[in-house]
Order: C-alpha cells, then sequence, then structure tokens
C-alpha cells in the first residue's frame, strides 16, 4: 500500500494529475515516486447527510491532506479530533479513497 505519483526526471517536479508529459518543461522523461503519505489537515469537513450505502459510517471528516512532496490530496479522516495543521499519515486505500490517521495513532483492527 502507498500513494504514488509522475516525476518528472528533468525538472524534479512531482506532478499531481497522471499525464504524459510535464506541467512545468514539457519533457515525457517521468517516472512513478513513492509519496512518504504523510502530511497536515489544510481544510476539512464535517459529512453529516450521506447517501445511504455510508449512512452507518455518518459523521464523519473528508480532509484534505498537504503531503510533504507538495501535492494536496482529498481524504476520509480516521480520528477523534481533527484541527487545521494537525500531523497525519496515510492509514489506508479502499476502492480508491484515501484514509488519514492523526501521526502515532495507533492501526486499527
Amino acid at each position: 500500500m502507498g500513494l504514488t505519483a509522475k516525476y518528472c526526471i528533468n525538472c524534479d517536479h512531482t506532478l499531481s494529475t497522471d499525464k504524459y508529459y510535464c506541467p512545468v518543461c514539457f519533457s515525457d522523461r517521468l517516472e512513478e515516486k513513492r509519496l512518504s503519505g504523510r502530511g497536515e489537515i489544510y481544510s476539512f469537513t464535517n459529512i453529516y447527510a450521506v447517501p445511504k450505502p455510508l449512512a452507518d459510517q455518518a459523521p464523519y471528516y473528508i480532509v484534505l491532506v498537504d503531503l510533504e512532496e507538495g501535492l494536496r490530496v482529498t481524504a476520509r479522516y480516521n480520528g477523534d479530533h481533527v484541527e487545521i495543521g494537525k500531523k497525519v499519515e496515510l492509514e489506508s486505500i479502499d476502492r480508491r479513497a484515501y484514509y488519514f490517521r492523526p501521526i502515532g495513532a495507533r492501526e486499527r483492527d
């Protein structure tokens, strides 16, 4: 498990989207790069009104996470207390959804 992104070998830019060329230098010399999965919360919202398949999970937090590598991702937050600037790490990826937890929190059973 882990986050990956494309990385430009030519100009050292990490791409936020899946492209075939670098939007900075237009090089096609791209490689896959493993990201740390660590960052901090930029913003958040608490979701109360959910579709029926998610009714048993409400309420829950959706967070914007600024990753250490400079990218921003949208994710679910698995924690009790959320605040802007809180350090978080990737806990899991399920059906293309990212789940983050506070750094230092124990794995869930």
